[in-house]
């Protein structure tokens, strides 16, 4: 009798192990990237079509992790670039947030002497029934 009952916990512990996902493969990946392919963007019809959805993320992702809130703020190109987005170098990106505000990234593109806004993006929650 206890050979049986033995038997059968071991196959339950056997199929439980098995239906278990194997994560392993999640320390060798790079969760901060973007996208699974470097995405490069070299002309402002790219940037219009492309970023907001990179940007979308990122803001997303403020909202919910501190470190990466601080390091955006600062560095958003480096950021974007370390996830795998690489811009022309004409193209500036600035994250705003102040105090209670909703944060915004916006994206410039620099000429002579002078900034032309290209995008800003602002995440909205919306609660829908």
């Amino acid at each position: 009798m206890f050979d049986i009952i033995k038997k059968k916990i071991g196959s339950i512990l056997k199929k439980r192990s098995q239906s278990r996902p194997v994560l392993d493969y999640l320390d060798e990946q790079d969760l901060s990237r973007f996208s699974d392919q470097d995405i490069v963007l070299e002309t402002e019809d790219q940037i219009q079509e492309f970023l907001p959805e990179v940007l979308g993320q990122a803001l997303a992702r403020t909202w919910i992790d501190k470190r990466f809130l601080e390091a955006f703020y600062e560095y958003p190109e480096e950021i974007l670039e370390r996830g795998g987005v690489y811009l022309p170098d004409h193209i500036s990106v600035e994250f705003m947030k102040k105090d209670k505000s909703r944060p915004k990234v916006v994206v410039y593109e620099n000429g002579n002497k002078k900034r032309r806004k290209i995008l800003e993006l602002k995440l909205i929650m919306v609660a829908e029934e």
